[in-house]
């Protein structure tokens, strides 16, 4: 396999203010939506989305349509759901959690944006006071749904629970039902995450929990960032985080029960077998059935299974590597580049490690990322902004 990358290219950017996390996804009208979060990078930082029709050249103004979205569902009809970081726990409901969603068909200015709470039945996942939540605090966005469940709006901290999945990725099957993985506190009391199935047979207004996808005490973490996608042989497969390395997962009957998840190994040529990992492992599949996958920290990786299988990964590119040569190209002295020796872990210096893909022709893909005080050129001001390149796969 052999990767023929463009140059990236700065397609949003800020001189005083932050872009954090993109999330980059693909409309069934073509359109490419990018997600970002703008504020410093805590709990409850608002994020809004910019849109282009020309694949990434042009981005139209930002809108936000939930405060904080952080997972977006496109149906055949071209509409577009999304919805809400934050589930709030119903005290009438024990095991759900509301969250805000909205309905919308981006592109057609004049059909109304359809705005309703969105109701998530997730008993495996422990709910947690609003006191607990150390970084950060939200605004005024939130406090009209807690005051409505709850009937009051003297709320303390310690009397709002938060806690449903958080929601990370999903597809449409043949009949119309969504299926979605989403990560949280796992209610057995271990401190640690799981990753549930959850299911939706209303265009995402209702959701129930399934199957939990993953979980294992031993990792950091459990698991919790998780990638869902269809097999070309309709077999679900997901990669998830866990503190360490990716593991990953797969199912036989959409998503009931799935096989004990285990380090993802990257079969590179001319390498022993290795483990890749550690944050936001984004899959998507290609014309063809052919699996690409970026994932960071520390750095920047895209990684290619050609049989589409989940166990064919043998094709890796360091994106790291490609930005700090086109910054040198471009006359930035290496001390000053992207991961900058000694402090690639302090994010406001350098980037996230989060980034986006999306298909963009039978062996093509377009992806995303952040970068924090970037210098684009020798003589340039230090900008937070969302770096894209295009990706062909030979």
């Amino acid at each position: 396999m052999k990767f023929a990358p463009s140059r990236p290219v700065t397609i949003h950017s800020v001189r005083y203010g932050e872009r954090w996390f993109p999330y980059l996804f693909r409309h069934t009208d073509g359109s490419l939506l990018l997600y970002m979060q703008y504020g410093h990078d805590a709990n409850f930082s608002p994020a809004m989305r910019i849109r282009s029709t020309d694949e990434g050249i042009s981005w139209s103004e930002p809108v936000d349509n939930v405060p904080r979205q952080c997972w977006s569902c496109s149906f055949r009809d071209r509409e577009l759901f999304e919805i809400d970081t934050y589930g709030i726990h119903d005290p009438e409901n024990p095991d759900t959690f509301v969250y805000y969603g909205a309905w919308s068909f981006p592109g057609r200015t004049n059909e109304e944006l359809r705005k309703d709470l969105v109701r998530v039945r997730a008993p495996s996942i422990q709910k947690q006071p609003l006191s607990a939540m150390l970084s950060g605090y939200p605004s005024y966005h939130w406090w009209q749904l807690w005051n409505m469940l709850y009937g009051r709006d003297d709320m303390r901290p310690d009397e709002i629970f938060l806690g449903g999945p958080v929601f990370t990725s999903g597809i449409v099957l043949e009949d119309g039902r969504i299926l979605a993985t989403g990560y949280g506190r796992f209610r057995a009391g271990t401190g640690k995450d799981c990753v549930l199935l959850l299911e939706s047979h209303d265009r995402g207004r209702t959701w129930n929990e399934v199957s939990i996808v993953a979980y294992d005490a031993t990792t950091g973490e459990g698991a919790n960032e998780t990638t869902l996608v269809r097999l070309p042989d309709k077999r679900l497969y997901a990669v998830m985080r866990t503190g360490s390395f990716l593991y990953h997962t797969w199912s036989s009957d959409e998503g009931r029960t799935w096989t004990k998840a285990e380090p993802l190994l990257l079969k590179s040529t001319g390498e022993a077998e290795k483990k890749v990992g550690m944050v936001w492992p984004v899959c998507t599949v290609l014309e063809g059935g052919m699996l690409a996958m970026v994932y960071g920290r520390p750095g920047k990786d895209l990684i290619v299974d050609p049989e589409g299988t989940g166990t064919g990964w043998n094709a890796h590119f360091d994106l790291t590597a490609w930005e700090k040569e086109s910054q040198s190209f471009l006359g930035v002295a290496p001390q000053q580049q992207i991961h900058r020796r000694f402090h690639w872990s302090i994010r406001y210096w350098d980037s996230s490690d989060y980034l986006g893909i999306v298909p963009a022709g039978p062996r093509s893909v377009i992806v995303v990322y952040d970068v924090q005080n970037y210098l684009e050129h020798w003589n340039a001001r230090p900008i937070s902004g969302i770096r894209m390149l295009k990706i062909q796969l030979e």
